[in-house]
């Protein structure tokens, strides 16, 4: 059943080398007694999405390393075994873009035998020295939400970790969290990507709408809703979703190749090739499916010389490509056409 996406927000939208810090276990307990105290939390990128790999720094009130943990997949990260105290967490973000973060944190024992566990969360933000920001915004422009359930937050992280598992089960806390805080940002971003990545598309679409109605800089959103609706034959709406995820992320070689690809489906030449250029341009290697949409276009405008130059490039990054003798074929026909 194809129907209108509902895009208002859209439509209105234009606009790590590791340190080598001696470790001090001063301050960590290994008691066998059972007071267990954690520090626990997960680090987010600028789009709200889990940094896996970067190391998190455990230090003392004087800045002294305690120790360091390598975030998970869900990017997550957990220190225990802590006695009482005032505590530094710190994000180490060499080799990475991101800047680094440090946030303060007291473990308290109200009795001898109560344990304390805290929980903080690090959004990072681009390092301006190293990325270009492009003019359509700052992206480092981190939505922060307010108002979410704690329990929301506990079925969120577990369905992160479910997931990071490849466990299904993960979307079930993910929709639980929902259930608990429907406006759950990260929680409807995070389910629409995942519909997404298991073509589902249509379930996809909902979490994805809500989630840029909540917040209108969402790169992730905006990209995968593009993707969606042009895998749904949404082209018109998949067009403007694919443009704000350029006014985003200009500088992303896969949203300037989306939106090229359904602008050129929807017949709007010359900005498709405007994109499906800029993406070539921000690619350090060939990408095939850049020069493969230049080559429909180019046929589609008649140009079947630069067709068949974008057409060959084609198969030398993919030689054994299953559709090379079609391909080969194909080439052969805008060859003959073009010397008319």
């Amino acid at each position: 059943m194809k129907r209108s996406i509902s895009l208002s927000q859209v439509v209105a939208f234009l606009v790590v080398v590791l340190l080598t810090i001696p470790f001090v276990e001063a301050k960590i307990s290994h008691n066998k007694g059972a007071v267990i105290n954690t520090i626990q939390g997960v680090i987010w990128d600028p789009y709200n999405q889990p940094v896996p790999d970067v190391y998190v720094e455990l230090q003392n009130e004087l800045s002294m390393t305690l120790g360091r943990k390598r975030t998970t997949n869900s990017g997550r990260f957990v220190f225990t075994g802590l006695t009482s105290g005032s505590f530094k967490v710190k994000v180490l973000t060499t080799g990475t873009d991101y800047l680094e973060q440090t946030q303060d944190v007291q473990i308290v024992n109200l009795t001898p035998s109560m344990s304390d566990q805290a929980f903080i969360d690090f959004h990072l933000k681009f390092d301006p020295r190293k990325i270009t920001l492009g003019s359509g915004g700052l992206p480092e422009e981190v939505f922060v939400q307010d108002g979410i359930s704690d329990e929301a937050r506990k079925h969120y992280r577990k369905g992160l970790d479910l997931l990071a598992g490849k466990k299904d089960k993960g979307l079930a806390e993910i929709e639980q969290a929902l259930q608990i805080s429907p406006n759950y940002f990260d929680a409807l971003n995070r389910l629409g990507n995942e519909y997404v990545q298991r073509k589902e598309y249509r379930k996809a679409l909902p979490h994805l709408i809500k989630a840029i109605d909540i917040n209108q800089r969402s790169f992730s959103s905006f990209y995968a809703l593009a993707f969606a609706a042009y895998q749904l034959g949404h082209t018109p709406e998949a067009v403007e979703a694919a443009r704000a995820s350029t006014i985003i992320k200009p500088n992303s070689i896969n949203a300037q190749l989306l939106y090229g690809t359904v602008l050129r489906i929807n017949g709007n030449y010359d900005k498709a090739e405007k994109a499906l250029l800029q993406a070539q341009t921000l690619s350090k290697k060939p990408v095939s499916q850049t020069h493969w949409q230049l080559a429909l276009l180019y046929n589609k405008l008649g140009r079947n010389k630069e067709a068949v130059e974008q057409l060959e490039t084609y198969l030398k990054i993919h030689p054994d490509s299953p559709d090379k003798k079609e391909v080969q074929d194909l080439i052969a026909k805008l060859r003959t056409q073009a010397s008319k």
